[in-house]
């Protein structure tokens, strides 16, 4: 279920045990604020806990899970980081999964009890995954698509009694690439600038919104692609001021270039962006910009330029060469 249906089944059917599963961070802390919502201030004092299953042990979680509510009707109990329901061997901690199992068999009627699960997928093939997905509620929380982010976000605007322009919109999408979570955490600033017309306007986005390291490399592989030298190194060195390792830099030239690549191919076999935006999980504005990117260059000089960014992380990662000096070539060569 999602969050809006567990809105509406919490006001008239409590279930004991759900397990919130997804790794959006906002949907997560929203989770949050409408389980907490079963209990008033004062019985959040007494009848509430919270455990990290990195540090607690489950014995602990269900001892609480099991005891009576204290001067109220029932117990909320979260307990985060559930590790061993994933592949990783993150917790220092040998859960005892089938105290959990066995719980589930039986759960305590006045207790409440969230496992949240802030990871991309749980491991399937695990039992006592197997058994909370039969036995207990499912709540999802993982990130939004990339094509939905514009619909969500537009929701929560209009919600909030707010509009926004497209070309905001698409500002805004493109500065926070598409992380519904981040969009989120600037919509109070822009709702404060747009206080007297209740309209963000793309000055809004372009003045509150910061460049990301994303947009940043966009910018310098566009000057590389405009023959602007001069432009491609300035971006380069500020990038350098801020901390910004070469070979992390390399890392996001490739994933542009290959992106670039991408919708080459798609653009070829006459796809629509929407189509290729749907391919390939990426925002439409995302596959909209670098379209344009593509128009500028034949698919073979794509290849040359990735194959060259390849070849130099590995000269980086081997310390072979000194690691400005290669991005500085390949800023030469190709703008």
């Amino acid at each position: 279920m999602n969050l809006k249906q567990l809105q509406t089944q919490l006001k008239s059917d409590i279930k004991p045990i759900y397990l919130v599963v997804g790794d959006e961070t906002s949907l997560n802390d929203k989770a949050r604020e409408i389980f907490k919502g079963i209990l008033d201030e004062q019985e959040l004092e007494m009848n509430f806990s919270s455990f990290d299953l990195l540090e607690s042990p489950l014995e602990d979680v269900i001892n609480e899970a099991i005891s009576t509510p204290f001067f109220g009707e029932r117990r909320l109990i979260f307990a985060d980081n559930p590790v061993f329901l994933t592949g990783s061997k993150e917790s220092s901690i040998n859960q005892n999964t089938d105290i959990l199992a066995d719980y589930l068999n039986n759960p305590m009627p006045t207790s409440t009890l969230v496992l949240f699960a802030s990871y991309e997928k749980l491991d399937s093939r695990k039992k006592i995954v197997k058994e909370l997905n039969k036995k207990v509620e499912v709540v999802d929380t993982a990130k939004i698509g990339a094509n939905q982010v514009g619909e969500y976000v537009n929701k929560m605007i209009t919600q909030a009694g707010y509009s926004i322009d497209d070309d905001a919109m698409n500002l805004l999408i493109q500065k926070t690439n598409a992380n519904f979570s981040e969009i989120e955490s600037h919509l109070d600033k822009l709702y404060t600038y747009a206080l007297t017309t209740k309209k963000i306007d793309l000055k809004a986005v372009d003045q509150l919104v910061p460049d990301t390291l994303e947009d940043n490399v966009f910018n310098l592989v566009n000057a590389i692609l405009d023959k602007d030298i001069a432009g491609a190194e300035n971006l380069y060195q500020q990038l350098l001021i801020q901390k910004v390792e070469p070979i992390a830099l390399n890392g996001l030239i490739l994933s542009q270039l290959r992106l670039l690549i991408q919708i080459s191919i798609l653009s070829a076999k006459n796809l629509t962006q929407s189509s290729i935006a749907s391919e390939l999980k990426v925002h439409p504005f995302r596959v909209k910009m670098a379209a344009q990117q593509v128009k500028r260059f034949s698919p073979e000089t794509l290849k040359q330029m990735y194959q060259y960014i390849v070849d130099i992380d590995y000269q980086m990662k081997t310390g072979a060469e000194n690691k400005e000096m290669l991005f500085d070539l390949f800023i030469a060569k190709f703008a």
